[in-house]
């Protein structure tokens, strides 16, 4: 009703007060936005703070509250990928006190802030199913559906075998994940060999990331009947995880120094630069597999 509506409002509003609005000079009731609860284009949330700090009956919001303040960090460049979505390095001009340098733009966030988030999600979803109104306690953040979707991305997309998604989910809710997919618990690979790549790699993260998605690669592989395109999806893993944070930051400066140089036509430059020795590329699949120097 038109009440709610005004009490909704007014609740969002830090002095609790809807003025009558006479004049364009009246401000607003609210005073503030309303829409996705993870919006981190605003410094702070000041409808859903001005409601839990004026009724009390709104506090079982605050755990929504806490996430969107966890997510809004401007300094989260350790949790995020020093590489682009789809595993090159990127490079821009980043102009700071009047002073200019070059760096890589930050990727997606990498697999242990991932889970982290996941998991915080679901937390709050747990907690807010218990402490909501009796209308609300059916709240769903984040959908089965969707789950789903991020279960099948960490598998196929992200090579990441160790399918983690149902533990958390279980661990978080005290219930198996159902996952309505078909076959999606049916796996070659799992935990174990995950647990076991973790020992051999021995806390290197290129290298653990660069073996799963070899191997993983290969399972997908496994159940086709055609195997064409494996040798090119095997390159592709090279291409993308063969070279240390640092390798990959300076190959990705030397090309941007080279392409600069190429359209200046500076022949100086670009003699310096080929004369110099950069990161090496890592050898193709072929010469890994038949020996080739």
């Amino acid at each position: 009703s038109n009440k709610d509506l005004f009490s909704m409002y007014r609740g969002a509003t830090a002095d609790n007060e809807c003025p009558l609005v006479v004049d364009t000079s009246t401000p607003s009731c609210g005073n503030s936005r309303f829409g996705c609860w993870v919006c981190t284009l605003v410094d702070k949330d000041a409808s859903l703070s001005a409601m839990i700090q004026n009724d009390v009956e709104k506090d079982w919001l605050q755990p929504l509250l806490d996430i969107r303040a966890e997510l809004d960090v401007v300094g989260d460049r350790d949790k995020r990928d020093f590489r682009r979505i789809y595993g090159r390095v990127e490079l821009f001009e980043r102009n700071r006190d009047g002073q200019t340098s070059v760096e890589p733009i930050p990727g997606p966030y990498v697999k242990k802030w991932r889970e982290h988030w996941l998991r915080r999600v679901l937390e709050a979803q747990e907690q807010v199913r218990q402490t909501a109104p009796e209308e609300m306690r059916d709240i769903t953040l984040i959908t089965t559906e969707e789950l789903s979707e991020i279960r099948r991305i960490w598998l196929e997309e992200k090579h990441e075998f160790d399918d983690s998604l149902p533990k958390i989910y279980q661990d978080v809710t005290g219930e198996p994940f159902k996952d309505p997919r078909p076959g999606a618990d049916h796996s070659l690979l799992g935990s174990d060999e995950w647990n076991t790549l973790e020992d051999i790699c021995q806390d290197d993260p290129m290298h653990l990331e660069l073996m799963a998605r070899l191997l993983d690669t290969e399972r997908q592989f496994f159940t086709k009947s055609r195997r064409s395109g494996i040798f090119r999806d095997l390159e592709k893993c090279f291409d993308t995880s063969s070279r240390s944070k640092e390798e990959a930051i300076q190959n990705a400066h030397y090309k941007r120094d080279l392409q600069t140089a190429s359209q200046n036509a500076d022949v100086q430059k670009i003699r310096e630069l080929t004369a110099a020795e950069p990161a090496k590329p890592p050898q193709s699949w072929a010469d890994i597999k038949f020996g080739k120097a």
